[in-house]
């Protein structure tokens, strides 16, 4: 599908780039008045939207940020099309639709000319807007009807529970298959799915994006939760979840997946992270590639997949080295290589820009190795789970 929208003239660009100094004075009210007035006007997005990610402001940060970077680059979108891709594929993920976008205009543009000065609110200031808007959401309508168009089903299909299986004190696994028993469609290693929960009591579906933390074998895709307290769904997956529930699933979705190389491999894995990169470590030593996997945890309890780890360090030997980081406990069971602190950026001057390096693990920890690397032009494939920004 292509959508053409009109282009802006001199003086409406001029206009929104005027606009920057206030977007970032008064972000912090414009955001919370945006979702505020969206999920009164539209009760149904709050199942799009990880309460966590709003309580913590993640998911209006990256509101005003995206808002931002599109103001600087109104006259030049092409240069955000990589960055739009990236979303496009988080929206895909939630199967946003494109009817979306019109209500979220709506409530977007209104809460803009509230809190701007009224000095500058006039009709030509909203039109401009209006336009900037629609060309965004354009750009991002076309690119997921393009992602959407290789996808399996439109979305969230019924599943059932097939197993359960303890990983670690703090991690358990749960399996899934299709009710209609179809074959499920092959995920790239490194996606994952998005997953509507109804619990009991809730008023609105939940939403929750998981890793598929093992490359299909048969007809089932495997799940590898951590408990998080507080955690409306962590706590339901460890306390109730039974073989037999039903869960309903969209079509697997991610931009960070395994690529073909025959360049050395450096993983790095925060904590849960592990569960994203597990297929693609598999996938690089069956291809015949060394492999090198930093993996961070905070105590022995949340390391999952030791005995898995531990038999491909005895498969491969030379080629997989593992060193692991414990950081607040004395740990007596090491795979390989082992470090009772935090990871710090020395552990990573080995890295060099002839490796293909891997990062998923908590944002701060990402942000911080992410940034490392950047700056001495190491590319990083990498996923945040949540609000993607740009």
């Amino acid at each position: 599908m292509t959508v053409e929208t009109q282009p802006l003239s001199p003086d409406q660009i001029k206009m929104i780039k005027d606009s920057i100094p206030i977007l970032d004075h008064i972000h912090v009210q414009l955001a919370e008045k945006f979702y505020r007035r969206l999920f009164k006007q539209y009760p149904e997005f709050k199942d799009y939207f990880n309460t966590t990610n709003q309580k913590l402001l993640r998911q209006p940060r990256i509101l005003i940020h995206t808002l931002v970077k599109v103001a600087e680059n109104v006259d030049n979108f092409e240069k955000l099309e990589e960055d739009f891709q990236r979303i496009a594929s988080k929206h895909v993920g939630l199967q946003v639709r494109p009817d979306h976008y019109p209500k979220m205009g709506e409530v977007m543009i209104n809460t803009i000319c509230d809190l701007f000065p009224k000095e500058m609110v006039d009709d030509e200031f909203r039109e401009a807007w209006e336009m900037t808007y629609d060309k965004m959401a354009n750009m991002l309508i076309n690119l997921e009807a393009e992602e959407y168009a290789t996808k399996a089903w439109f979305g969230f299909k019924e599943f059932k529970v097939t197993r359960l299986q303890r990983e670690c004190i703090e991690s358990i696994s749960f399996y899934i298959a299709p009710v209609d028993g179809k074959p499920i469609p092959k995920p790239k290693r490194g996606q994952y799915l998005c997953m509507r929960w109804q619990l009991p009591g809730a008023k609105n579906e939940i939403s929750r994006v998981y890793s598929i933390s093992e490359y299909p074998k048969g007809n089932e895709y495997r799940f590898t939760v951590r408990y998080i307290p507080g955690g409306q769904i962590s706590a339901h997956i460890h306390n109730n979840l039974k073989i037999g529930d039903t869960v309903f699933v969209a079509p697997p979705c991610g931009s960070c997946y395994y690529e073909s190389s025959p360049r050395d491999l450096v993983m790095l894995a925060g904590g849960n992270g592990i569960t994203a990169l597990l297929s693609m470590i598999e996938a690089g030593l069956e291809d015949g590639r060394n492999v090198r996997l930093l993996y961070s945890n905070r105590s022995p309890d949340s390391r999952s997949f030791g005995p898995m780890l531990r038999e491909y360090k005895r498969i491969y030997q030379d080629r997989f080295h593992i060193t692991e980081f414990i950081s607040r406990a004395r740990y007596l069971d090491p795979i390989d290589q082992y470090n009772n602190r935090s990871l710090t950026l020395e552990d990573l001057d080995f890295i060099t820009p002839e490796h293909d390096v891997y990062l998923i693990g908590p944002r701060s920890y990402m942000k911080m190795v992410e940034d490392y690397l950047t700056e001495r032009n190491i590319k990083v494939k990498l996923d945040y789970f949540g609000p993607q920004e740009i």
